[in-house]
């Protein structure tokens, strides 16, 4: 791995990015199948994913740990406090709606950071982007305009604030540089489980139910996100947000497929335009690596 990624940059981080997706592409199916209360199973998630994080920095990466002024300065509680959020968020989404309508509306994030990127780093955003964010946002009102009479309406705004606490975390990690915020992501995971506790509805569990929730919070979760944070040093930001559609259209389908969960016609037209314009967009800064986002 090593000699790849000093070899071939490009191709070690499309790799990374890759196993990255796909190792998150079932995340979404296995949370279906643990079921039951899903602020419980962020408690789990939260506690399990933060501790690996932990561990594996401990273990491979000690020297990197931060300094003892740097736990709780400003910056290491943004990423403790956007994390907890989208821990909460994200659970609480898969709670009230669709998953399909939970994954399709985290695909509109790196619209919203470039929105976050304009008001709080003076980024500008052209024109292709100003369309391409408008026609997400199009898309988001057609596919919660499915969820209106089914209940859903709830679980897409859960959706929509964890796309924006993932957002608001890019731009964060935009200005600390070379610093590892791993264990500040870390302590951000124990932390939203914590909070969600007293909201949780806890109930016994099989052994089958124990092994998904292991496989979600201490596979799944750590594995994909410790891959996916790799990606961006070794790609370009389009490139790795082109590799990353493939969990928004291969995990509602996975569901879908498993458990016969129907998005509905709303969702697959709003979802539609919501890829569409994300694949346009990403294959536009492809083309134009040099442009402004």
């Amino acid at each position: 791995m090593k000699s790849l990624a000093e070899r071939n940059p490009q191709a070690f981080g499309v790799l990374v990015t890759l196993c990255g997706v796909m190792i998150f592409v079932p995340d979404a199916l296995v949370m279906r199948l643990i079921g039951g209360d899903m602020l419980a199973l962020a408690f789990w998630r939260g506690l399990l994913a933060g501790s690996i994080f932990l561990l594996g920095n401990l273990i491979f990466a000690r020297h990197t740990m931060p300094a003892k002024g740097e736990w709780f300065d400003r910056k290491g509680l943004l990423i403790i406090g956007l994390n907890a959020g989208g821990v909460l968020s994200w659970c609480s989404a898969m709670q009230y709606t669709s998953a399909a309508n939970a994954l399709l509306v985290l695909a509109i994030a790196p619209f919203l950071a470039a929105i976050l990127s304009f008001f709080l780093l003076k980024e500008r955003i052209d024109r292709a982007t100003a369309l391409a964010i408008a026609l997400v946002f199009a898309g988001v009102l057609i596919l919660a305009s499915g969820s209106l009479g089914h209940g859903r309406l709830l679980g897409d705004g859960f959706a929509l604030m964890n796309a924006l606490t993932i957002a608001a975390y890019y731009v964060t990690l935009r200005t600390t540089g070379r610093r590892n915020m791993l264990p500040h992501l870390a302590l951000g995971s124990i932390l939203g489980g914590l909070l969600a506790v007293p909201f949780a509805d806890f109930e016994p569990v099989s052994t089958t139910q124990a092994l998904l929730i292991f496989l979600s919070g201490a596979i799944i979760l750590p594995g994909a996100a410790g891959l996916l944070i790799l990606g961006p040093r070794y790609l370009p930001a389009p490139e790795v947000s082109m590799i990353t559609l493939l969990e928004v259209i291969l995990g509602p389908l996975l569901v879908w497929a498993v458990i016969g969960e129907n998005p509905g016609q709303m969702t697959l037209i709003g979802g539609t335009v919501i890829v569409m314009t994300v694949a346009l967009h990403t294959l536009r800064r492809l083309s134009q690596p040099e442009s402004p986002a």
